[in-house]
């Protein structure tokens, strides 16, 4: 394990240095509080701090209470002390410190005490990666890995308001695979489970990397396109539907896969839920205009304080 000690005295630097290399341990040493900090402070810091309490610059509770203001991964800390009052080593744990040694240590005890701070780490990481899992799993559609019902309708909300709040553009698609029943019905579930993981991919390698792509419901997607205007959302459906149309499976040579689509650009005013109804109604209208196409909404037009409906070109097929 990577540990730090910070001691002011190049004699017990050296000593303890040397029996924890014995140990196996790789060592980085500080002569100062703010040393010792700085290092700890930098990306890949040491896991486990040795910190003397008394030394030049900042001391070793000092350093333990601005780690744990900051964020990063756990450090663990080990105080070493001459002081034998109860009250400053209360205050020294109480103040961040996870354990303490008395001066001289006793190499036994450091050794038992470090091997208590490396389980301490351990666990740490797992609960670390188990919250992030979780994370993922509440934000996340398990079959295809892109963004859930819940996060994506979020994320529209999110980007109306900040149009609303600052202005410029944002649009959605509203994707639909064609003829998906079919899939399942003639060549089974798990083929419409790799169509869907494969469409998923793909769209999601045509988004810029600023968007949000998340699986709406069933075989229906949901692309939230930041700072897009209607023909930008057009020119990434349509090579979303391109990209759809390319896909073939070598298992199932004569499946082809094809998506109709639906845009609609945010206009102010207009609620997260109008807006997704427009590019539903507008993908309703590719899959009534035969499918396999990209088909935007009819745009709101204020006129004299009224606002009438007028209909917007579409891409060909």
């Amino acid at each position: 394990m990577r540990i730090l000690l910070a001691e002011d005295s190049r004699y017990q630097r050296a000593m303890l240095q040397g029996q924890l290399e014995f140990w196996g341990h790789s060592v980085i040493c500080a002569e100062t509080g703010d040393a010792a900090l700085q290092m700890l402070s930098a990306p890949n810091a040491p896991r486990l701090a040795i910190l003397d309490w008394d030394m030049p610059g900042k001391t070793g509770p000092e350093i333990c209470r601005q780690l744990r203001n900051q964020d990063g991964d756990y450090i663990y800390t080990i105080l070493l002390t001459a002081r034998d009052s109860h009250v400053e080593i209360a205050d020294g744990l109480t103040g961040g410190a996870d354990d303490f040694i008395s001066k001289p240590a006793h190499m036994l005890e450091l050794r038992a005490r470090i091997h208590v701070g490396e389980r301490i780490v351990a666990i740490h990481d797992e609960l670390k990666c188990a919250r992030e899992r979780l994370q993922f799993e509440a934000t996340h559609d398990a079959l295809t890995g892109l963004w859930n019902r819940r996060a994506i309708l979020k994320f529209v909300e999110t980007e109306l308001a900040r149009c609303a709040r600052n202005g410029g553009s944002c649009s959605v698609l509203m994707i639909d695979i064609d003829h998906f029943k079919n899939i399942n019905d003639e060549y089974g579930h798990a083929a419409g489970d790799r169509v869907l993981i494969e469409i998923a991919g793909r769209s999601g390698e045509v988004v810029r990397p600023y968007d949000f792509l998340g699986r709406y419901g069933g075989e229906e997607f949901l692309a939230v396109l930041p700072g897009a205007d209607l023909d930008g959302a057009r020119e990434v459906a349509e090579r979303m539907r391109l990209t759809a149309r390319s896909v073939r499976f070598d298992e199932q040579p004569a499946l082809e896969v094809s998506m109709s689509i639906g845009c609609a650009e945010f206009t102010r005013g207009q609620s997260a839920n109008e807006l997704i109804q427009m590019a539903d109604a507008a993908l309703y209208a590719a899959k009534r205009n035969g499918r396999d196409r990209v088909e935007p909404a009819i745009a709101s037009i204020p006129v004299s304080g009224k606002c009438v409906s007028m209909p917007v070109m579409s891409f060909a097929r």
